[in-house]
């Protein structure tokens, strides 16, 4: 792989280090020294595992005038001496957080001044967009990476490594599996280590290693005789820190708890049975987008009644860890506002959560009318029940737009939802009311759409393996043309029958912020 360099500038100037003695030979003078100090300007002092770390001390001398080529300089990495060269070129042999310690000796008085600070080794698969396809009813997956630059004027730029076939190339003898169908990535094996899962056919949904894509263990062996009980396929999974819940195409839910909040991911197996719902049998057809580390709760929809139901995940309060929830509304909605525990005569489009994972939105569509509707409303957690409030609900402008198969995304904390509609991405801005084409991208059908870390860039998949990168920042929302006036970062063809798209985010502590890798 082509490495590139990561510039880190060390401008030493802080005058307060390490001074050594001289020599008492019986006279007590002054003595001026060159006192070296360090302040970095590395930005998140993170680098690449494969680059280069390129480290240029400046040192601002305190006679300029005297000779300043007496000194001497040693790096070291931990405890291990990595160069004795006054720039630092060093390629790191491993991944991780390390010390990095710069000693200048000078040799006229042996006075010794020390810099340190840490430096964050990632992965070059730590964090960036996955992408899962169908090369042949084989199971393939890529990887893109952004990197990051600053330019002369100190400002921040992009360009991004696209790893195609990322799997295959780094596990030539191992194939993934086939009949590829879901990509999930908010699996954290550690608060700084992470796992993706790939859902596919044959019994083959397996977890991989979120440093180096390798397996690391087949779902089915977390469950009771290592095969999914029932015969079923597994179609979701949600990892809720100490809790784990898989639904299958039956629409049962099975679940397990582990040991400990996050990197128990595989502790212990799955209950023999499904979980059961008060009020007759339950059928899940999917689990909700929601950030369940501040909602404190698995959301899902039960298809058989019509219903959204939940399950407690949080571990503030553990008598409840697991706890089956339903819906309650803690104020009278408005006339009209479509029944969340009985939508008997709506059909569910799309629901998600948008801000803090207690704000969440459905789009419905009536039996009735034909009509799509727009729904907003906010949570709470009471004990065993989940409060609503702030109901509302309209027509939804995207009708005569959109249909039964549009592809949403709902950009977190934020006021876009946006839409695939065959080749054409739009968005609705929640605050105006109205819908704006974003791109037409010509071609091929939108299927899966998510954000970056930091609901700062968009990934757009279509099914013909074209996958794009759009730009969120609203002078480019504001355009007339979003797509075609700077709003596509990137391009990514031929990545085969794009099924899924994901983000994977390193690791929990990544996730909490919200953030890209190391910053």
């Amino acid at each position: 792989m082509k490495s590139k360099i990561k510039n880190v500038i060390l401008t030493l100037s802080i005058f307060f280090l390490f001074q050594s003695c001289y020599k008492d030979k019986g006279e007590y003078n002054i003595i001026d020294y060159n006192k070296i100090g360090a302040i970095s300007s590395l930005s998140g002092r993170a680098v690449i595992l494969g680059d280069t770390l390129k480290i240029k001390t400046i040192v601002k001398w305190k006679y300029p005038t005297q000779d300043t080529l007496g000194f001497k300089y040693e790096w070291k990495q931990q405890d291990l001496t990595i160069s004795h060269e006054r720039d630092l070129k060093y390629i790191p042999k491993t991944a991780g957080r390390f010390m990095f310690y710069l000693y200048v000796t000078e040799n006229a008085t042996q006075i010794v001044s020390r810099f340190v600070m840490q430096i964050t080794i990632n992965s070059p698969y730590k964090g960036g967009w996955v992408i899962l396809s169908d090369r042949s009813g084989k199971s393939a997956l890529s990887y893109i990476r952004r990197n990051t630059f600053t330019d002369a004027n100190g400002k921040p730029n992009y360009s991004y490594t696209l790893h195609p076939d990322v799997y295959a190339n780094l596990n030539p003898t191992d194939p993934l599996g086939s009949n590829p169908k879901r990509l999930f990535s908010t699996i954290f094996s550690g608060y700084d280590a992470d796992e993706i899962l790939v859902i596919q056919g044959n019994n083959e949904s397996v977890f991989l290693n979120g440093a180096d894509f390798s397996k690391k263990v087949y779902l089915k062996n977390e469950f009771n005789g290592r095969s999914f009980p029932k015969g079923a396929q597994p179609v979701a999974y949600h990892d809720g820190g100490p809790l784990n819940y898989v639904l299958f195409d039956n629409g049962e839910v099975y679940w397990k708890r582990n040991t400990i909040d996050i990197g128990g991911v595989h502790d212990g197996m799955y209950m023999t049975v499904p979980l059961y719902f008060e009020g007759g049998d339950a059928k899940v057809s999917q689990f909700i987008k929601n950030d369940f580390d501040k909602s404190e709760f698995i959301y899902m929809y039960d298809e058989l009644n019509k219903r959204f139901l939940g399950v407690y995940s949080s571990t503030n309060l553990n008598d409840f860890l697991g706890s089956k929830l339903r819906l309650v509304n803690a104020t009278n909605p408005p006339l009209g506002f479509a029944d969340l525990s009985n939508l008997i005569n709506y059909k569910l489009i799309y629901s998600s959560d948008y801000s803090n994972g207690i704000y969440f939105m459905n789009i419905l569509k009536s039996n009735q009318t034909g009509e799509y509707i727009y729904q907003t409303y906010r949570t709470a957690m009471r004990f065993t029940s989940i409060e609503v409030t702030e109901h509302q609900q309209e027509v939804f402008a995207g009708n005569g737009l959109v249909s039964d198969h549009t592809i949403y995304y709902r950009i977190r904390n934020g006021s876009y939802l946006f839409m695939g509609e065959g080749s054409k991405l739009y968005f609705y801005d929640v605050n105006t009311k109205k819908i704006k084409l974003y791109h037409d991208f010509g071609s091929g059908r939108i299927i899966s759409i998510c954000t970056d870390a930091d609901s700062g860039e968009l990934g757009v998949a279509l099914d013909n393996g074209s996958f794009y990168i759009c730009s969120l920042k609203n002078e480019i929302l504001g355009a007339n043309h979003p797509g075609a006036e700077g709003g596509i970062l990137y391009e990514a063809k031929d990545l085969g029958k794009i099924v899924d798209i994901t983000w994977k985010w390193g690791g929990f502590f990544d996730f909490g912020a919200r953030r890209y890798p190391g910053l």
